[in-house]
C-alpha cells in the first residue's frame, strides 16, 4: 500500500552549552517506556551522522505506518492521511576507537493518524487580531530573553532568571515534561536565536507575531522555559 503521508515534525533539541548536559540515560530510558507502550508506532536507526540516522529512521517510520494501517478497517482505505505530534529522541553512542555514532528514534501515538478524505478545514475568522493577544500576555521574564540573539547571552539570563526565582524551570526540549505549557527559545548550530515561541500546542512566535511551531526549525535546539 503505498499512502502519502503528511508529516508535522517536532523536533527534539541538540545537547549543546552549559544547559544542555549528557543526559543519554534520560533518553534510553524513555525509549524503552515508548517501545514497552502499545499506544506508539516508532522507529530507530543508528548512524555515523545525525542526518543520515534521522533520515534512516524516518523512512523506516513511514514503513511502520503503513504496516499498522492495513491492519485497521478504520482507515486503510484512505488515500491520505495526516501525521500529528511526530516527536524524536536522539543521543550519540560511543563506540570502540573514539567513533561516536548518532542514535535517532521517531515515535507517535496511534490516534495521531487521522485519514483525510472527505475532510474541509476552515480558518476561524473568531480569533482576535494578534496585536490585541500576544504583547500585553508576554511574561517579563520572557521579555528580557526576547532581545537576545546569542545561544550563550541567553543561557546565561535564564540561569540568572532562575536564580531569581523568576521562571520555575528550564530545561531542553526532549527532557521536558510538559513542553505545551513552556516557551520555547529556538537556536541554529551557530548558536543564533531564531524563534521565542508561546506555550500550547497551536504556538506563535513572539518576534513576528505569527502562528508558528518548532516543526518549522528542523536542525535547531530548543529550551523550554517554565514560568
Amino acid at each position: 500500500m503505498n499512502i502519502k503521508l503528511l508529516l508535522s515534525v517536532i523536533l527534539s533539541c541538540l545537547p549543546w552549552g552549559m544547559l544542555l548536559a549528557d543526559q543519554k540515560e534520560d533518553v534510553k530510558m524513555q525509549i524503552n517506556k515508548i517501545k514497552k507502550s502499545t499506544q506508539y508506532i516508532y522507529a530507530e536507526s543508528t548512524a555515523s551522522s545525525e542526518e543520515e540516522a534521522r533520515n534512516y529512521a524516518e523512512e523506516k517510520l513511514y514503513e511502520e505506518i503503513n504496516a499498522w494501517v492495513a491492519t485497521q478497517k478504520r482507515i486503510k482505505k484512505s488515500s491520505n492521511l495526516v501525521v500529528n505530534n511526530t516527536k524524536e529522541l536522539w543521543s550519540t553512542l560511543s563506540m570502540p576507537r573514539g567513533n561516536n555514532m548518532f542514535r535517532f528514534f521517531i515515535y507517535l501515538k496511534k490516534s495521531d493518524i487521522i485519514p483525510t478524505d472527505n475532510v474541509v478545514i476552515i480558518s476561524n475568522t473568531n480569533l482576535p487580531p494578534v496585536e490585541e493577544t500576544i504583547h500585553a500576555s508576554i511574561p517579563e521574564a520572557i521579555k528580557t530573553i526576547a532581545p537576545l540573539t546569542e545561544y550563550a547571552d541567553m543561557a546565561a539570563k535564564i540561569k540568572e532568571l532562575k536564580t531569581e526565582e523568576k521562571i520555575k524551570s528550564y530545561s531542553r526540549y526532549a527532557s521536558l515534561n510538559n513542553p505545551e505549557k513552556c516557551y520555547l527559545v529556538i537556536y541554529n548550530r551557530e548558536g543564533k536565536i531564531v524563534a521565542i515561541l508561546t506555550p500550547g500546542i497551536k504556538r506563535r512566535n513572539i518576534k513576528n507575531n505569527k502562528a508558528d511551531g518548532i516543526e518549522n526549525y528542523s536542525g535547531c535546539g530548543a529550551i523550554g522555559i517554565e514560568l
